[in-house]
Parts: C-alpha cells; structure tokens; sequence
C-alpha cells in the first residue's frame, strides 16, 4: 500500500504527497467529466448550489468567487443571483475552457476565469470584483488538499462568506465515490483513514481525496479564522456556510 496522503504535519513540515499533483499534472478533465458522475451525485451537486445562491442572498454577497473554477459550475449561481463571477483554477486549459464559455454566453462584463493556485490568494485577492464576495469551495475541493487549513488559511485573508461543500464518511457515500472515482479511470485505489474523521482515497498519478465527518470538518474550521454560520446536509454531504476572517473591508451585514 503506498503511504498515505493525509498525514499532518509536524514541526512545520511535510513529507506527504502533495494531493494536488493529480490536477496539477492534467487529471482534472477526467474528474470533473459530467459523463463519469454516478446518478447519486446530481442530488449533491444540486444541494451545493443552491446553497451558494441562497447564502449569497441571505448575506447580501456582492460577488461570487468560485476556487477549483473548472468549467464554471457556479457561473450559474452567479448569473442567477446577478452577480459578478469570478473563477479560479490552476489548469490553463480550464480557464481558457471558461473564458470562452463566458464569452459564447455574453457574459463577458459580468464573469472572467483566472489562472491561480487557492493556496495563494495574494495572486487573485484584488481581482475581486465587490466588498463582500462569496467564496465557494465547491465539490469537495478541500478533500483534494493533503493540507487543507491552508487553503483556508488563503481564502480566509481575502475575507467575505465561505460555502463549503464535502463529501461525508458515511459508507453509502464512500461506495459513491469509489464508483466516481474507477468511472474516471483512476486505477489501484487505497482506501484509508482521513484526517478529519472521513476516508481517503489514493491512486495513481497522485490522486488523493478525503471525506470529512460533521465533527472533522468542525474541527478544521476551528482551526482557522471561519465561523460557522449554517449547515446544509444530505446523504453524501454537507455544505457548510463560514465567515472568513480579515481580508478586505466589509461593511454591517445588518
């Protein structure tokens, strides 16, 4: 079995696989192909984003920033909530993919992808377009992350509202993703224990995904600047609405 992902850090220093490898090195299009989502994934998507636009309402967010963008997903949730949309995603590829989507769309003054690492928000902070953004961590973004209080870390320095959407460690929910992640192609798959109470799947090509549980995922939001503002919950996850400490400067909500 090879060593797994997810071992946290000691003294400052890691000797994990960077579970970003795998999207780093071009495995994205085969994760994030619709063709390859198992039917139960669609009530979870669906739940996701609709729980971005109803916190976007509810906190009256000025912009939507969508972090692992991809295709744009969220440019949905954006153009539903009539505000300005803004994707970021390591890959190239994906953010010319967008691009150009938003430009099919006319959609150019409201959205534009851009090519940035989540882990460093000082890249894209002030390309923000608004004072309250809503930054969305969608599709189990964080389980991607041997080290995912960083990425928080990040986002929490830009500030505004967090949506955060996991998978949970339910074993219905564990056999999901193992069907997701072999429709992908993604071969000789370990199944280990996570760091924050859910499982870890590692496989070829530096993949690595975690699942959290309610408890693991509080006790990661607790280790950095977000409070918990409400939870969203089905059979294969949560999507749980932070505020994200610092950054820029934000007026009452009230």
């Amino acid at each position: 079995m090879r060593s797994t992902a997810f071992t946290r850090t000691e003294g400052g220093a890691s000797e994990t696989l960077p579970a970003g490898s795998f999207y780093r090195d071009g495995g994205a299009p085969a994760i994030m192909r619709a063709a390859h989502f198992p039917d139960e994934l669609l009530s979870y998507l669906q739940m996701e984003g609709l729980a971005a636009l109803k916190s976007a309402i509810r906190h009256r967010c000025d912009s939507l920033v969508e972090l692992g963008c991809y295709d744009g997903r969220a440019l949905e949730v954006a153009r539903a909530a009539g505000l300005p949309y803004l994707g970021i995603d390591i890959s190239p590829g994906a953010i010319a993919r967008l691009n150009r989507r938003i430009h099919e769309e006319g959609l150019d003054g409201q959205a534009r992808g851009l090519i940035g690492d989540v882990l460093h928000s000082s890249s894209w902070a002030l390309e923000i377009g608004g004072r309250r953004p809503l930054q969305l961590f969608p599709f189990n973004l964080l389980g991607n992350f041997a080290e995912p209080e960083k990425v928080l870390h990040s986002a929490a320095a830009a500030g505004g509202i967090g949506v955060i959407s996991v998978f949970d460690e339910q074993p219905s929910t564990t056999a999901v993703r193992r069907a997701y992640y072999t429709a992908c192609g993604i071969e000789e798959l370990d199944e280990v224990p996570g760091d924050y109470g859910g499982v870890a799947f590692q496989g070829e090509g530096g993949f690595a995904s975690q699942s959290f549980s309610a408890e693991g995922l509080l006790e990661l939001l607790g280790s950095v600047d977000a409070t918990v503002l409400h939870t969203t919950t089905n059979r294969l996850g949560q999507c749980v609405t932070v505020r994200l400490g610092g950054g820029l400067d934000f007026g009452p909500e009230d």
